[in-house]
């Protein structure tokens, strides 16, 4: 395994931890400002692909009522019940 596809593992392990950059790096043993320079070259990389971890929400949409969970850059989780999508997308959009 290369060194690029080590440290792509351990962007998307951190991605879906929950915790800061921080306490991942602290947790694995990997130094922060390493850790942030593969963070940057793998959402560059993403970008390239055109991958995105969005789905287009129409906001006068209504459903049955499902639960919806919003992840925040900082690593905070919402997670919503909802009927009215519109209100789903007031919450994705205070960012």
């Amino acid at each position: 395994m290369s060194k690029q596809e080590i440290m792509y593992s351990h962007v998307e392990d951190w991605k879906t931890s929950g915790l800061t950059q921080s306490k991942y790096c602290e947790s694995v043993g990997i130094n922060l400002a390493t850790f942030s320079y593969w963070v940057i070259k793998y959402k560059n990389k993403t970008l390239e692909k055109g991958v995105s971890n969005f789905i287009a929400i129409d906001k006068t949409s209504k459903t049955e009522g499902k639960e919806y969970e919003i992840v925040y850059p900082n690593g905070v989780k919402l997670r919503v019940e909802t009927k009215d999508l519109s209100e789903l997308y007031s919450l994705v959009n205070l960012v």
